[in-house]
């Protein structure tokens, strides 16, 4: 697939995840939804890389970023001080969009991964619910865990519809994204109570810095993926970690 079709394939995905969840007088409130591109192009990896891509596929697809979105719109509350109209605005449109992806779920002719799905989203709230009681207490847990939060739907999405090989590459470029997000701040979507842990930043940087090389091994292991997929992998992930993969 040549670039300008990756584009519009992402874009055209993202319009219709943006439609399939509008809800006009929450997005006059509170803004329009964010959708993170990042996850966007992992979970259509396969699709851009010329797989087979059925209906099922793709309605299943905009139900997982269905999921993220309310992930997204709860983790944009200030859990220290949640009173004001904006932020309970904001608590309003998580659970709107929650109820959304789970009526677009009860659409699916795939209850596996239905059943699949719905026991890793309760499994991921806990995971956040835990870190508002406590940090992470070491590298490991804290990798753990962002994996979990980050890729765990992208995986069950993956594994459903047969994309396996895809697997270990968006796991592990998803979490460099977010671990980077987190440590730098640089954008507004943060993963929760993440950004108070107590862990040496040394430590945090060997771990990217191992992540970086374990990336680098699949991409170049990842024969049945095109060039410019690689390319585009490459270019989201070394200007983060500060050089050229």
């Amino acid at each position: 697939m040549e670039r300008e079709n990756i584009n519009y394939c992402i874009n055209n995905y993202i319009d219709e995840l943006r439609l399939a969840v509008r809800q006009p007088i929450l997005e006059r409130d509170v803004g329009s939804v964010d959708v993170d591109k990042a996850k966007v192009f992992f979970m259509l990896l396969p699709l851009l890389n010329g797989e087979r891509w059925t209906d099922s596929t793709h309605a299943a697809a905009v139900a997982v970023g269905a999921v993220h979105i309310a992930f997204d719109a709860h983790d944009t509350i200030h859990h220290k001080d949640a009173t004001s109209t904006l932020q309970q605005l904001t608590v309003l449109s998580g659970d709107y969009y929650s109820g959304i992806h789970y009526k677009i779920l009860a659409a699916l002719p795939d209850i596996d991964f239905i059943r699949t799905l719905s026991i890793t989203i309760g499994q991921i709230n806990e995971l956040k619910t835990n870190f508002y009681k406590r940090s992470p207490i070491n590298v490991k847990e804290l990798l753990e865990t962002v994996e979990s939060i980050e890729v765990s739907c992208i995986k069950d999405f993956l594994h459903a519809y047969g994309f396996y090989e895809y697997i270990p590459l968006a796991s592990t470029a998803l979490t460099i994204l977010a671990l980077d997000s987190a440590m730098k701040q640089t954008t507004r979507r943060k993963i929760p109570e993440i950004l108070e842990w107590k862990l040496d930043q040394h430590d945090l940087d060997q771990v990217l810095s191992k992540l970086k090389s374990k990336l680098e091994k699949q991409i170049d292991a990842a024969d049945f993926m095109t060039p410019l997929l690689k390319e585009k992998i490459l270019g989201m992930t070394a200007p983060l970690l500060g050089k050229m993969i």
